[in-house]
């Protein structure tokens, strides 16, 4: 296919999304109109993760000071006091210079006692996730007002590639709007689903990129893919934290030192050889945990269960490590040309310590193991390098990936839209129907009851 009938099936699937919001508005203007907004809080962690990245805005209207438009994002503290250090602002046509302080809530602001600490009075804005309460003023010891900048928690969710979550009067009723269509309608709509989900992705990369660099945005996207589903978050954190350009020759002991996997003395069960490798990289690690390390709740909140040992986040650390010392034989390799080279690569990447251990300290594995998997490796291939390329070649060969694997997710979802189609399995062996149907979910399945949804409706109209 050409081009051109790509790029048709994307914009009707964008087209589609676009239809069934203006439809779900006007149903909710009709409807009760004071239904309380279920979402819940994200964490300060991710809140100031998105931040640090840009990817919140550059500005927009605080609550009684005006426009405001950030000209530098600042320095992520790494201990007590305001979030990012050293900010400069543009309040109302003014260029001031300071701190600046996230919450989910403007209340939070008094409830850690930030009103009362002179530490944060130097602070020029405070950026919030939800709308700020009617007559709430943020104020600091001296009594002096600082502007507010709320974030809608929707912008904060697109920029972690989260879906909101489902509402809590949902209802499972399975309509199975897709078991009808004819395998080209329903192949043209997974298509183009799957092609707005790579602009998507694409223009969240060139954003990051626009700010942190190219080479930054990249490291994170592995991290990401390092950290699999339950804890990519937190890979990407600490990719922010301990970011590429400040590795130097030591990654191994500045990511695991940043990570907070490092302590002064192992357990007595350690063996020799857990005391030989922590040795090693505490060693390096000493001179520099001033500059890296976390305090409490600047801490990155690794997740350990429900892992497989093989996915233990010691061990995702120690890839992500591996790779940056690789660096400049991987980052050639960043193209759907070169996938077969990048996958060489990274399968053949071997540690002495971390290719036979699952934490620090473990009892050793009785055989070598890949610290990284063609699965990881295929998952970075199509959420990322292909994405990026715009070539030709790129497109037809992301069309043509199959994966024998679908997620969990991903079957739940096609059970949901196709039913019991007789041709289901042959559809999802496609990688691209795999990312279409998360891209359905995210946009229609999420956040909307299923007995209300109007993607059903809207989908009879779908045409090329």
């Amino acid at each position: 296919m050409s081009d051109r009938s790509h790029r048709r099936w994307a914009e009707a699937y964008a087209a589609l999304l676009e239809q069934v919001g203006r439809a779900a508005l006007c149903v909710a203007a009709e409807g009760d109109a004071g239904t309380e907004d279920t979402l819940p809080l994200l964490r300060e962690m991710e809140l100031q993760s998105c931040w640090q990245a840009g990817l919140l805005g550059s500005g927009g209207e605080t609550q009684r000071h005006g426009h405001v438009r950030i000209l530098d994002f600042g320095t992520w503290n790494r201990s007590s006091g305001p979030d990012f250090l050293r900010a400069e602002i543009e309040l109302d046509g003014r260029r001031i210079r300071g701190d600046i302080e996230l919450d989910p809530r403007a209340q939070d602001w008094e409830n850690h006692g930030h009103g009362s600490n002179p530490d944060y009075n130097g602070v020029v804005l405070h950026v919030v996730l939800n709308e700020v309460p009617k007559g709430w003023f943020t104020r600091n010891s001296r009594h002096e007002e600082i502007p507010v900048l709320s974030i809608a928690p929707e912008v904060c969710r697109r920029a972690l590639g989260c879906p909101a979550p489902l509402a809590a009067a949902s209802l499972d009723l399975c309509r199975e709007p897709l078991a009808a269509l004819s395998r080209e309608h329903v192949q043209t709509l997974l298509q183009g689903a799957a092609l707005y989900r790579m602009q998507k992705k694409r223009q969240l990369f060139r954003r990051k990129s626009g700010i942190l660099g190219e080479r930054q945005a990249w490291y994170e996207a592995w991290a990401e893919t390092l950290g699999y589903r339950v804890n990519k978050i937190p890979m990407l954190m600490l990719a922010r934290r301990a970011p590429l350009c400040e590795l130097g020759k030591t990654p191994e002991a500045v990511l695991f030192g940043t990570a907070g996997f490092l302590v002064p003395v192992l357990p007595e069960k350690a063996s020799s050889e857990d005391r030989q490798y922590h040795r090693l990289v505490w060693d390096a690690w000493w001179p520099l945990r001033g500059r890296f390390s976390l305090d409490g709740p600047s801490s990155i909140p690794w997740n350990y269960a429900p892992i497989r040992p093989l996915n233990h986040p010691h061990r995702r650390v120690a890839a992500l490590a591996l790779s940056v010392s690789h660096w400049r034989k991987f980052e050639p390799l960043l193209s759907a040309e070169s996938a077969s080279g990048l996958t060489k690569l990274l399968t053949s990447l071997h540690h002495p310590y971390w290719s036979r251990h699952c934490a620090l300290p473990s009892v050793p594995l009785s055989r070598d193991y890949a610290l990284v998997g063609r699965d990881r490796v295929r998952d970075f291939l199509i959420n990322h390098v292909y994405v990026q390329d715009e070539s030709d070649s790129a497109r037809m060969t992301y069309l043509n990936l199959r994966d024998r694997q679908p997620s969990s997710r991903v079957q739940r979802v096609a059970a949901k839209l196709f039913g019991g189609r007789g041709d289901l399995g042959d559809l999802l062996q496609f990688c691209y129907a795999q990312q279409a149907l998360l891209q359905i979910d995210a946009d229609f399945c999420c956040v909307n009851r299923c007995g209300e949804c109007l993607f059903p409706t809207q989908l009879q109209a779908w045409s090329l």
